[in-house]
């Protein structure tokens, strides 16, 4: 079995993945900037751990165009990676904050007038809660749109909004890998982004109940690796949204759960079917 790994960076988890993958025969490091197509790739399966949505996106695509299944494979990371796309498969297995989406600045306004403010502006794609800001009226509101309207990139001009959820100072990310559920975490932050990236602190989280949402949050995709983020609301557990390259450092720091282990694991499944 030869498996490869992308990668931008060698970070923790990358060189987890690749001492459980050395388990099962011979590990490939694939760095990112050197990968050129089209080419000749002797792997049987890929993990993908490109810290680049888009990168992470397009590889996926070109392997898989070659025979080379990855993990997670090209339309997860893309409707995953998604924030509405993920919601809109998400609302149907699973509780969701309410949202919106509009396509111009002042369509937006209405739809966040609407949710009612609070409201919570993200793009639908990104991580580490970049470009996420919380919008508190019309003025706001408009400004933030306003600077949005601007950027260079069309997706910033899809205008993704969520009611803002109150949280108990924290939230939970779960960990589920080819439908069985890993291990879930609190995430505990004094500010209202709770994500592990911008210094939240980690503890285990050993609710069933978020262990049957974060297993039904996963069967709305029915395939893959993905971290699941959980909201605690006055309305009971939201699922917020999945990420399908996830990090896991601070959730094996927190719990000791071999998730590079099982990511491996369902990789060689895949690369057997």
């Amino acid at each position: 079995m030869k498996i490869g790994i992308t990668f931008t960076i060698l970070r923790k988890e990358e060189l987890m993945l690749k001492k459980r993958a050395e388990k099962f025969g011979e590990v490939v490091m694939l760095n990112d900037r050197e990968i050129v197509f089209p080419g000749d790739f002797d792997v049987d399966v890929v993990i993908v751990r490109d810290v680049s949505h888009f990168k992470a996106l397009y590889i996926s695509k070109l392997f898989e165009e070659n025979g080379i299944p990855t993990v997670n494979p090209h339309w997860l990371i893309y409707e995953a990676g998604d924030k509405l796309l993920a919601t809109l498969r998400l609302a149907k297995k699973v509780p969701v904050p309410e949202w919106a989406v509009a396509f111009d600045k002042e369509s937006a306004v209405i739809a966040a007038r609407k949710l009612g403010y609070p409201v919570v502006s993200k793009p639908v794609f990104g991580s580490w809660g970049r470009l996420i800001a919380k919008i508190e009226n019309d003025n706001v509101a408009e400004g933030i749109f306003e600077h949005r309207e601007w950027m260079g990139n069309p997706l910033y001009k899809v205008y993704y909004l969520q009611k803002f959820v109150e949280k108990p100072g924290r939230d939970i990310r779960a960990i589920v890998i080819g439908g069985e559920f890993v291990t879930a975490i609190y995430r505990y932050s004094s500010h209202w982004i709770t994500n592990a990236a911008r210094g939240a602190k980690a503890e285990p989280c050993e609710d069933e109940e978020v262990r049957e949402l974060a297993i039904k949050a996963w069967e709305a995709f029915g395939e893959g690796a993905l971290a699941i983020d959980i909201f605690e609301s006055r309305k009971g557990l939201l699922v917020n949204e999945v990420n399908p390259t996830m990090e896991f450092k601070s959730a094996y720091e927190a719990t000791k759960a071999d998730i590079a282990g099982k990511l491996v694991e369902y990789a060689v499944s895949i690369a057997k079917r």
